[in-house]
């Protein structure tokens, strides 16, 4: 963010030369304020705080803080403290201000969490080794793969963005899980990707989403991980702690933070960003949402579900063993 879009232009024709020679633009751009945070639901408000600098200048590019900075943030029209903590449904307005870079500012609404009303699990099991040794145990490989579907209750009545994280755990030393990769299942995964670029990538998918391409009736999201391991070492009858398996967590994300995830996805992802930094495709240019065109200000919320593998290991070695 910190490079304005006119300086970019002249990198690209640099490429397409067959000689070299010493080039110094006269670029007639002031630096201006750039603001950055990300404000999530629950925490205190951080707001980054710096400059934008041409790329010919090396000490901006090493130091672009702002001494003389003077930060007010609002909350609900409400001027608020570095302690005030984030609400959801808040307004927030940020505006910075400096002798030397201007004024900037910002605005955003902190969206409510989606709730994530149910994680469906079916298992569809590819491989399997099981041996038990007296006064040992059972030792247990099971490979896998996961089919899993999320269900949220989405707002009909509004626009609303979302990013989708996961993380695997295991609970104990007799447990060991290996998640597979992921796989996209649901177009929603899809939607920043046109037809040129399934093309050229195929395998171009984002974790970052809208509910644009939701059924209404259902709201699920479809997906999957292949291939799964679970290893177990030891495991005596009477040992019941199994747990293993996924968290997921369903960020409700401001516009303003789809759109910098989008940018950032294209940019550095897909093939319009690829020729881009050849000079063969127009380039793609930074999202900013604060008032001097340098920087980001977005909102998040989030709700979490787990989805433990416990019964379903459970219950596969008390079918193999009976």
């Amino acid at each position: 963010m910190a490079i304005l879009k006119k300086i970019i232009l002249f990198a690209f024709p640099l490429f397409l030369t067959g000689c070299y020679q010493d080039f110094d633009p006269k670029i007639d751009t002031e630096p201006v304020l750039c603001l950055n945070s990300l404000i999530t639901a629950g925490e205190p408000i951080y707001v980054n705080v710096s400059h934008t600098w041409v790329y010919t200048d090396m000490a901006g590019s090493k130091d672009h803080s702002v001494d003389d900075a003077e930060l007010q943030i609002f909350a609900n029209d409400i001027l608020v403290d570095s302690e005030y903590i984030a609400q959801e449904g808040d307004h927030i307005h940020i505006i910075a201000s400096s002798q030397k870079y201007g004024e900037a500012e910002a605005e955003v609404t902190v969206p409510f969490a989606t709730q994530i009303s149910a994680v469906d699990f079916t298992p569809k099991v590819t491989d399997v080794e099981l041996t038990q040794t007296p006064g040992w145990g059972i030792n247990a490989s099971i490979e896998f793969d996961a089919y899993i579907n999320l269900r949220i209750s989405d707002d009909e009545k509004t626009d609303d963005y979302y990013r989708l994280i996961d993380k695997s755990f295991d609970q104990n030393q007799i447990v060991s899980f290996s998640p597979g990769s992921f796989e996209p299942l649901d177009p929603v995964f899809y939607e920043q990707t046109n037809t040129f670029d399934d093309v050229m990538n195929g395998t171009y998918y984002s974790m970052c989403f809208s509910d644009r391409l939701f059924n209404r009736e259902t709201n699920t999201i479809n997906f999957a991980f292949s291939p799964c391991y679970i290893h177990l070492s030891g495991l005596k009858e009477d040992q019941a702690d199994l747990e293993c398996g996924w968290e997921f967590t369903l960020y409700s994300i401001s516009e303003s933070y789809y759109n910098w995830l989008a940018f950032c996805d294209q940019a550095g992802g897909i093939v319009f960003g690829d020729f881009g930094d050849y000079g063969l495709a127009e380039p793609i240019w930074g999202y900013s949402n604060v008032s001097t065109g340098a920087g980001v200000v977005a909102a998040q919320s989030s709700a979490t579900i787990t989805l433990n593998l416990q019964d379903f290991l459970s219950d596969y070695i008390s079918k193999e063993y009976n």
